[in-house]
């Protein structure tokens, strides 16, 4: 008997590995309150290999120390603890899916500068709200994730470009489901379940395109959503003034002021406006960094 699409995408989650032990430690080593830099120093000092990347990545063009960095205690002196984090868990993602590139270059590059931004986008936002912006920018870097596994269910025909346009991002989790039986948000969820990522961000990627229905860590999905709508008018779109910006999302989300403010996040008149022009004013400076995690 044939498997049906949904079975063969979720064999697909069977598949991929489990994110490495060092992920897993860095993951409850940062969720611990009390921990510190040394604690996370530990976590990661038994996995050499992710030393040299860490230092590796350190000493790039994308971050411009002025002196090298030459120790893991020096790197997480420099970078901070949470910089540290975001290049544990986003080289170990990016390595579960080192064949990608085979299967549509041009899909996967442009699907990578959608996610990396919307990254940005999310730890913008978090930093506005004081709301863990290295977690949100991990939550907007992975929220598409579930594509990547459609993808590797059905290399010729699934549309990784698909959303890559206002006029389908609002039919995309329709269209997949009719071809499919399921979404990528839904698989993305299964896929950070299968990885014990934090609950946070699994509902950021399980959620964000419905992020009134997430049960809980609402504000993570809110953020991701407008992060993703953001990121797509700077991608795909010549809209380039704040207030055209602003216009543009509340007619594709009108409710999305109300939802904030029942959910704790207030909007100003200004607000989605000012978070894009950041993103115009920091989006080239930190591409390096999209550059040096995704090269092994």
């Amino acid at each position: 008997m044939s498997q049906t699409p949904i079975q063969k995408i979720l064999d697909q989650i069977d598949t991929l590995p489990a994110l490495p032990a060092t992920v897993t430690r860095v993951l409850a080593t940062t969720s611990d309150p009390e921990s510190s830099a040394r604690d996370l120093m530990q976590a990661i000092l038994p996995d050499q290999t992710m030393c040299a990347e860490i230092l590796k990545i350190s000493n790039s063009a994308a971050f411009g120390l002025p002196r090298q960095v030459s120790t893991l205690e020096r790197a997480l002196m420099v970078l901070g603890f949470d910089e540290v984090k975001n290049i544990i868990i986003s080289k170990a993602i990016f390595a579960s899916f080192p064949k990608m590139d085979k299967i549509s270059i041009q899909g996967i590059g442009v699907f990578w500068e959608h996610a990396f931004t919307c990254g940005l986008m999310s730890k913008i936002i978090g930093q506005h709200y004081r709301l863990s912006p290295s977690e949100l920018f991990i939550c907007g870097l992975i929220h598409d994730i579930g594509k990547l596994v459609m993808l590797m269910a059905f290399p010729s025909s699934y549309p990784i470009l698909q959303e890559h346009s206002l006029s389908s991002h609002f039919s995309v989790i329709s269209t997949e489901r009719e071809l499919y039986g399921t979404s990528h948000d839904h698989i993305g969820l299964e896929l950070a379940r299968k990885w014990a990522l934090p609950e946070q961000i699994a509902y950021a990627i399980g959620f964000h395109h419905v992020p009134e229905t997430a049960p809980a860590h609402r504000q993570h999905s809110l953020i991701v959503q407008i992060a993703d709508l953001l990121s797509m008018i700077y991608c795909c779109t010549d809209i380039s003034e704040a207030e055209d910006v602003q216009k543009a999302i509340f007619d594709f989300l009108p409710e999305t002021r109300n939802l904030w403010q029942k959910n704790g996040l207030s909007l100003g008149p200004n607000t989605l406006g000012t978070w894009f022009e950041t993103l115009q004013q920091t989006r080239e400076n930190e591409h390096q960094l999209l550059t040096v995690l995704s090269t092994s």
